[in-house]
């Protein structure tokens, strides 16, 4: 099979992609235009940079014509990525398909080596949202600078949208930053929901929880800025008021489904 790959792939690559990738680096690009399963779908590969600390390279794989920078940009912007550059390679003119090579900036507090430790988790992500498979919005930041899986991410922009409903005056992007800048917090309220609501953890799910709680309030007392405390209070106690959900069962899949204790969710009536 290698072999049969190597003689149909090999003529495809244009002269600039061979002045700068070896062997090595065509065959990982092969394996992943390969492992793309129908025209819409599209995959992702974090690569360290060497050329500065705070960025890293990002391949996107697209099997049926380019990926649009209007499309890319505001998704990478929106994990957090700022866009440099930006090199396309068409395949054969494309009828193998396409790699978008992607120069990438990020927060200087993070390292590089931390990031590429996640690395599958943040390729998986991009590539759902780049496939239309998971939403694009600022949440998505949270799977990089928070280091949230983004199972995570789904519950609080959930979350988010049900306090929106109960008359939460703060816009999405001011309730990231708040669990952005409090990431042990943000885990701890991941930590009490799966405490309370997996079945997995029935068994010591009130240890489990009381554990939980007293991260949250050690947490919470490093918060020093009014407006990230309260945020981070309120979704605290949407997820004390939840009784049961559906996070944990297939039907999750389709939709998520949360049932509230409404007495004891922060700001009803």
């Amino acid at each position: 099979r290698a072999a049969r790959l190597a003689l149909r792939y090999a003529p495809a690559f244009p002269s600039h992609y061979r002045a700068t990738s070896g062997p090595v680096e065509a065959a990982r690009d092969i394996a992943r235009l390969q492992g793309l399963s129908d025209s819409a779908d599209r995959d992702a590969r974090l690569l360290n940079d060497a050329t500065a600390e705070s960025r890293l390279r990002l391949k996107v794989y697209n099997g049926a014509g380019s990926v649009p920078l209007s499309d890319a940009v505001p998704v990478l912007e929106n994990f957090g990525f700022r866009v440099i550059e930006e090199i396309p390679t068409a395949l054969d003119q494309g009828q193998l398909g396409y790699i978008h090579d992607f120069l990438l900036e990020f927060d200087g507090a993070q390292a590089a080596d931390v990031l590429m430790a996640r690395a599958d988790t943040i390729e998986k992500a991009i590539a759902a949202v780049l496939s239309n498979r998971s939403e694009n919005d600022a949440f998505n930041r949270l799977i990089v600078s928070a280091a949230l899986e983004p199972g995570a991410v789904v519950l609080f922009r959930a979350w988010f949208r049900y306090l929106r409903q109960t008359g939460l005056s703060y816009g999405l992007t001011t309730v990231v930053d708040a669990l952005r800048r409090a990431p042990v917090v943000a885990g701890a309220i991941i930590d009490l929901f799966n405490a309370r609501h997996d079945p997995a953890r029935a068994k010591n799910g009130a240890q489990e929880t009381d554990a939980a709680n007293k991260a949250l309030d050690k947490g919470l007392a490093n918060v020093a800025a009014a407006d990230d405390d309260r945020i981070l209070r309120l979704i605290r106690g949407v997820v004390s008021a939840m009784l049961r959900t559906n996070a944990f069962s297939p039907a999750a899949a389709e939709a998520l489904a949360f049932k509230f204790d409404s007495k004891l969710v922060p700001g009803l009536p």
